[in-house]
């Protein structure tokens, strides 16, 4: 319906019907409600914070039952999950931008709580953060530190970050020492002291941890062992280092070697530096083993070098196999790691150890008779399952073949081996097209 038609129906009609089917409009068409409240907003100042309560009301209504499918399933569609993003921070740019009555934000505020309380839906960072813009005074946010504080445990710390805020240092450490779990939990009441200005106890509620804490220590490690360090303070030192070892935890046991390896650099300790590094070898995770491998090359002496060098490469190995094998590509130990790619099991992923020929295609040069083997082996492997990602595959494997057969001088026979592999498999004609060029 034009404009003109909607002057000539409603032409008589005072503004209580334009206000009764306006009304009306808006029950039924979200569209016409935002289109009031836009109007609102430009238009009727003296109204802003009305319509911005409507607002949020909707943004709320609608972002609840999405986070309420996600907690019923734990997830939902990428476009939901944007969809309920964009209106929460939708919502918390109103609460910041307007004076929305208390009763109106905690009432939602109240429901946010019930669907963070599930947890079960990915929402609960953003929900919290949200839910912390909705209390704009000291009594506000007591309210959401009491509410969060009643659920205790993963909710402690949000409320005793709250009481922090607010200055009840009283109620934030009842709340902190009432749920002390893990390691990064006696790691925050050891800051509050610290920031205090007590050491001691900052250090007390760190060795409680170590004694008490579930899980890993590797927190608690990283909290005492520099003090020590700087203290110079070996009896501790060694304290941390046996509670380590006795938990047979390589994080725990990794954590507190680097420490004393680097102590006994600043102390000048050859013995206790190489020590520590054999240790870290066998300890820290796999991302860190390349790192450590070049500090021992940087630290032992050339005579310790050579005499640990086959133990360190044992440690590698069991660490990080492919940087094992990296290793002895460049040391002359090509052997090794073709008897290895010939033995494993190819699994044509990210995780195999010869994914997209990283070593295979360097090994070709030097035997190519050997990876031609394992490359006709792995073509007909991957063409057994009929599936268009193993037959890509296969193609570039071919291709591989192709070249390194030419560069040995064999163009003619892979013309006829290639055309007998086609013979063979003519049946599957997704994959025989996939060799189009070839």
């Amino acid at each position: 319906m034009d404009k003109k038609t909607v002057k000539e129906m409603l032409e008589g009609a005072k503004e209580k019907d334009y206000i009764e089917i306006i009304s009306k409009m808006t029950l039924q068409s979200p569209n016409t409600e935002k289109a009031v409240i836009d109007w609102c907003r430009k238009n009727n100042k003296k109204h802003k914070n009305k319509a911005a309560e409507v607002e949020l009301e909707n943004l709320w209504e609608e972002a609840r039952e999405i986070i309420s499918d996600f907690n019923e399933y734990g997830g939902g569609p990428e476009r939901n999950e944007d969809k309920a993003c964009d209106n929460l921070w939708k919502m918390d740019g109103l609460i910041k931008d307007n004076d929305i009555l208390w009763d109106i934000r905690s009432k939602i505020l109240d429901e946010m709580l019930e669907e963070f309380y599930e947890g079960n839906s990915g929402f609960d960072d953003i929900l919290i953060e949200v839910a912390e813009s909705f209390c704009k005074n000291k009594e506000e946010k007591r309210y959401l530190a009491d509410e969060l504080s009643k659920g205790g445990g993963y909710y402690g710390k949000y409320a005793a970050d709250l009481y922090l805020q607010i200055g009840d240092e009283e109620q934030y450490l009842k709340t902190e020492l009432g749920n002390l779990v893990y390691g990064s939990d006696y790691v925050r009441i050891a800051e509050y002291f610290e920031e205090k200005g007590d050491r001691r106890k900052a250090l007390d509620y760190i060795w409680e941890g170590m004694e008490k804490c579930r899980g890993k220590l590797d927190e608690l490690i990283d909290y005492a062992a520099p003090i020590y360090i700087k203290e110079r303070n070996d009896a501790q030192l060694q304290r941390l280092y046996k509670i380590a070892v006795k938990t047979k935890w390589d994080i725990n046991i990794s954590a507190i070697a680097k420490h004393l390896y680097r102590y006994a650099r600043q102390l000048k300790d050859y013995d206790k530096k190489k020590k520590m590094l054999m240790l870290i070898l066998d300890t820290c995770e796999k991302g860190e083993v390349k790192e450590w491998f070049e500090i021992c090359k940087k630290e032992l002496t050339a005579e310790d070098w050579q005499k640990e060098y086959e133990n360190i490469l044992d440690k590698i190995n069991r660490k990080n196999h492919k940087l094992y094998l990296d290793i002895c590509m460049e040391t002359g130990r090509e052997k090794i790691v073709l008897k290895d790619i010939q033995n494993a099991i190819h699994s044509y992923d990210y995780w195999d150890v010869d994914y997209n020929q990283y070593f295979s295609s360097r090994l070709a040069k030097k035997y190519p008779d050997e990876i031609l083997e394992l490359y006709w082996k792995d073509v007909n492997e991957l063409i057994r399952v009929s599936s268009n990602n193993r037959y890509k595959t296969a193609a570039g494997l071919l291709k591989q073949i192709k070249g390194i057969m030419r560069e040995n001088g064999q163009k003619s026979q892979w013309v006829s081996m290639f055309d007998e592999f086609k013979d063979k498999n003519k049946r599957k004609k997704n994959f025989i097209a996939m060799l189009k060029g070839l």
